[in-house]
């Protein structure tokens, strides 16, 4: 057939042959064109990226298959803003580049010791990613069905949403017991998952913590962009690392005992790339602060606590609404709250939740069974009473730590010096230039 003469164009009385269901066939241009939007697959690559979460990847158990309109991915990574906002979120945008200065070239940090000027003291310092769109799509390849997860800043056909997120660049500080979330401060420690919630209900009531979705996007920027699973040992197209151990506690040597000291804000001078900076544990060994698409340290240093999201027995309930319950939570506690039950394992498999009904559509990244050749090179921990959910591991936890790295071990009601969290805005925004920022936060 290759010997044949090429032609550029075609009628409908034409037809094209191939290989059909393992026979060879021909398929008049009419009924070719008509399936071309099978599974909407044709839509899908022109408007959306993928990734195969629960799928090997023929380059290895840490890698990610991708594929689809990646220039998307790409739009969705330059269409996130940081921001400084007050309480009441109004914001002003930074620059992209530096995050120490506002888009107009303004500092907002003393610059010898990374303190926030006392002009933006009353604004905090976010990352916002706007609402964009998914889609579980099922693909059958041969005897094998695969749930394809696809992602686009447009609404896709029969998908979902995933609404706006308005998340602190850092891990919560204090200040006048409200959550905040600034620079050169020592991450706040040693609270419930209650107090963490009431202190940022403190700051207002539009406030709250950072979800599942939050650790959701950080694993979809981090596999998409770069094809790993592995944090750790993510790698650019140059072979480098691209964040290397972060707050480990191996580089330091010196455990979570010399990280915990560490104070945010040294990646504000990366802006929104990724990259690392260099940070010195107490006993002055250096170490480094990693930024993941804009945010600091998601992994390493403090464990982080995440609202909506709660077992009980295997059960996972997941709801998006800035609620948090109190006590031991029951499957009763969630009658009258929006929610999506997922499954949790018992032991370290790495097959993630992923849903393709209409109810409760969504690839959901915390682990639910076990799948041949995939591994994020982190750790999974449960306890049968377990309730609360902990991301990223902290400065003891070596090469356990990683965006995947999960426990489930802890009651609700359970504290630690090493548990952190990071501070969320649920309520609308309203962009403003950063003359009029200074104003409203005066």
């Amino acid at each position: 057939m290759t010997d044949k003469q090429k032609v550029k164009t075609m009628a409908d009385s034409d037809y094209v042959f191939g290989n059909f269901g393992g026979k060879v066939g021909q398929m008049s241009i009419p009924d070719f064109r008509s399936h071309l939007n099978d599974n909407d697959n044709q839509v899908l690559n022109d408007v959306a990226f993928y990734i195969d979460v629960n799928s090997a990847s023929s380059l290895g158990s840490t890698r990610v298959d991708t594929g689809g309109n990646l220039h998307m991915r790409a739009m969705l990574e330059a269409s996130e803003v940081d921001a400084l906002m007050d309480k009441n979120g109004n914001y002003a945008e930074l620059n992209p580049n530096d995050c120490r200065y506002t888009k107009e070239g303004e500092a907002i940090v003393d610059m010898n010791t990374g303190e926030i000027l006392s002009k933006w003291a009353n604004a905090d310092i976010f990352r916002i990613i706007p609402q964009y769109y998914g889609r579980v799509q099922t693909v059958q390849a041969g005897s094998t069905t695969i749930l394809r997860s696809w992602f686009s800043l447009v609404p896709l056909p029969n998908g979902y949403i995933i609404p706006r997120q308005v998340v602190g660049k850092f891990k919560s500080s204090r200040i006048d017991g409200a959550m905040r979330s600034l620079p050169n401060k020592t991450p706040d420690n040693g609270v419930t998952i209650n107090g963490f919630w009431n202190y940022a209900q403190a700051r207002s009531k539009n406030h709250g913590l950072a979800n599942l979705a939050f650790r959701n996007h950080l694993l979809f920027h981090m596999m998409a962009k770069y094809g790993y699973r592995d944090s750790q040992n993510c790698k650019g197209s140059d072979g480098t690392p691209v964040w290397g151990v972060g707050l480990d506690g191996t580089e330091s040597g010196e455990s979570f005992s010399g990280e915990k000291v560490i104070k945010t804000g040294a990646t504000l001078s990366l802006g929104k790339y990724d990259g690392k900076v260099a940070a010195t544990a107490s006993g002055g060994h250096t170490c480094h602060s990693v930024n993941v698409d804009g945010f600091e340290n998601p992994w390493g240093q403090y464990w982080e606590m995440v609202q909506g999201l709660c077992s009980v027995g295997t059960d996972v309930y997941f709801w998006r609404s800035n609620v948090m319950p109190t006590g031991t939570p029951t499957a009763s506690t969630f009658a009258n709250i929006d929610h999506v039950v997922l499954r949790r394992p018992t032991s370290a498999v790495w097959a993630m939740n992923v849903i393709s009904s209409e109810n409760g559509q969504g690839t959901y990244m915390i682990p639910r069974e076990s799948a041949d050749g995939i591994s994020y090179g982190d750790l999974f921990s449960y306890a049968d009473a377990g309730q609360l959910w902990l991301f990223g591991g902290n400065s003891s936890s070596g090469s356990n730590c990683g965006l995947a790295y999960v426990s489930s071990k802890p009651a609700w009601s359970y504290s630690d010096a090493s548990f952190s969290a990071r501070l969320a805005y649920y309520g609308e925004v309203n962009k403003v230039s950063s003359s009029r920022l200074a104003e409203l936060a005066a």
